[in-house]
């Protein structure tokens, strides 16, 4: 779903559009980067084009691109969106290698979180493969606590995960 911008301390978080798919394709393709996301890499942005072409009319979720506020600079994507249990939200995020570490998954988190709770969001449920260590630490940071585990394949593939849910009630 289209929105206005979200601004943080360094990035600008803006809607994502059918022009981003080469730079979102690229990021979630790449091994390192797409590792643990829940779906298996797209062969290019034209493939991905044809998956997200009616995205500003999408109700349940809003997919971000998130650019460096110093130079405009695509650094990496984010979305909000339902998960889990009724009424629950879950966002996912990933950012280019070479910047992590750097605190800017922790960054859109927190923005996530309260450009939710601006529209009436109050739980919120995420999926983190336990071996991502660094998600795990952002979950953390971000105030959402291991309600359970479970595992997660990743769509297309052969590839489990075993998996930390992470929830935080806002009530």
């Amino acid at each position: 779903m289209k929105t206005k911008d979200i601004e943080t301390e360094r990035l600008i978080l803006r809607s994502m559009t059918l022009d981003d798919a080469d730079f979102a394709a690229k990021l979630w393709g790449d091994p390192e980067n797409g590792k643990y996301l829940a779906d298996a890499p797209y062969k290019n942005g034209d493939e991905l084009r044809k998956i997200i072409y009616d995205i500003d009319e999408w109700e349940d979720e809003y997919p971000f691109i998130a650019v460096c506020k110093n130079t405009g600079e695509p650094v990496a994507t984010c979305c909000l969106g339902t998960e889990g249990p009724k009424g629950h939200w879950g966002f996912g995020y990933t950012v280019k290698k070479e910047l992590w570490g750097k605190g800017l998954a922790t960054e859109m988190v927190k923005a996530l979180i309260n450009f939710a709770y601006s529209f009436g969001v109050r739980n919120f449920y995420c999926t983190v493969a336990k071996e991502n260590k660094a998600s795990c630490r952002v979950m953390e940071k971000c105030g959402l606590k291991i309600k359970e585990t479970q595992t997660f394949k990743k769509r297309g593939t052969d590839m489990e995960f075993k998996s930390n849910i992470y929830t935080m009630n806002m009530e």
